[in-house]
């Protein structure tokens, strides 16, 4: 089981509750968070100046490790709304440097207390490999995020552009892209709210069977234009 991108406290609760009641119907062997657990939007390197400035910092942190908390998961990844906090740890700035490395301090002890496997980078080298599928945050972000990561990285399943969904690759071993979407309260993201991009974004989750050497992903789509979650049970 996978899921991404719930962003702190701007987690859709109807989403949070349908995720949790999933894993502890099917409890998967694995269960993987892909990252942008936190929001992190007063560490954004053009935060100076908007709304995002001003987010608490407090909140936004407490509710993405109370989510990992009733996740369980075994395995749990930094996106690009984590690696801020750890860049900012050599700011030149005192205070952004100090308050930086106490959070990455208890994320750390978060995800020991988890037994968590904690991948702590965000790079095109930060995966993890699951049967024959690559399992990382992502990269790529634009409308065939699923296609381009699969014909950069084979078999993948990604998090990052808040866009669930499966492709094909355009190369002769035919591999699979898999998007989870969002977790998130989407009406919630400032940044986003006046990009057309925006209505295409929808929460996920992907699951399915894996052995040694192959994995067989199902992706859940759920439209943010609907509210009940129908996920299998």
């Amino acid at each position: 089981m996978a899921v991404g991108c719930s962003h702190g406290n701007h987690i859709n609760p109807i989403a949070a509750e349908a995720v949790i009641k999933f894993r502890e119907s099917w409890k998967p062997t694995t269960v993987v968070h892909l990252g942008d657990f936190c929001d992190t939007a007063a560490f954004r390197s053009g935060s100076k100046g908007t709304s995002d400035e001003s987010e608490p910092i407090g909140p936004d942190i407490d509710a993405g490790c109370k989510f990992l908390q009733q996740l369980r998961p075994t395995m749990v990844f930094n996106g690009n709304h984590e690696i801020r906090i750890w860049k900012l740890q050599d700011s030149t700035n005192a205070i952004v440097s100090d308050c930086a490395m106490n959070i990455v301090s208890r994320l750390q002890k978060q995800m020991k207390a988890l037994k968590a496997d904690y991948e702590e980078g965000w790079s095109i080298h930060a995966f993890r490999k699951l049967g024959n599928y690559k399992l990382m945050h992502g990269y790529i972000f634009n409308e065939n995020s699923c296609r381009d990561m699969a014909e950069t990285e084979g078999n993948i399943i990604f998090a990052h552009t808040h866009r669930a969904g499966m492709a094909k690759g355009r190369r002769s071993d035919s591999p699979t892209g898999v998007c989870v979407g969002t977790l998130s309260n989407i009406s919630n993201m400032d940044y986003a709210l006046a990009r057309r991009a925006t209505h295409a974004w929808s929460g996920g989750v992907c699951f399915g069977e894996y052995c040694d050497d192959r994995l067989i992903p199902f992706i859940y789509e759920q439209p943010q234009t609907e509210t009940e979650w129908r996920l299998p049970t």
